[in-house]
């Protein structure tokens, strides 16, 4: 049993599957952000400038975050 754990654990390692997850989860989480911003940007009947601060106030930290995770993808892989 043990030996079908260890090697489903390494087919896991072999293949970057967290990696790639923790990705498109930072993927979609920045889409829904956005989503989010957008919407809430659009029921309060801001003018331009506003809703453009708010949609930058809340996907801003989002960005970095995506940008420290595909950094991390990105030097993984080598």
């Amino acid at each position: 049993m043990s030996e079908q754990i260890k090697t489903f654990w390494d087919w896991i390692d072999n293949r970057s599957v967290v990696r790639r997850l923790v990705l498109f989860i930072t993927l979609w989480l920045t889409w829904e952000s956005f989503h989010w911003a957008a919407g809430y940007a659009a029921q309060t009947k801001l003018d331009g400038l506003g809703a453009a601060a708010v949609i930058g106030a809340v996907t801003a930290p989002i960005s970095f975050l995506q940008a420290a995770i595909f950094k991390s993808y990105t030097e993984g892989r080598t």
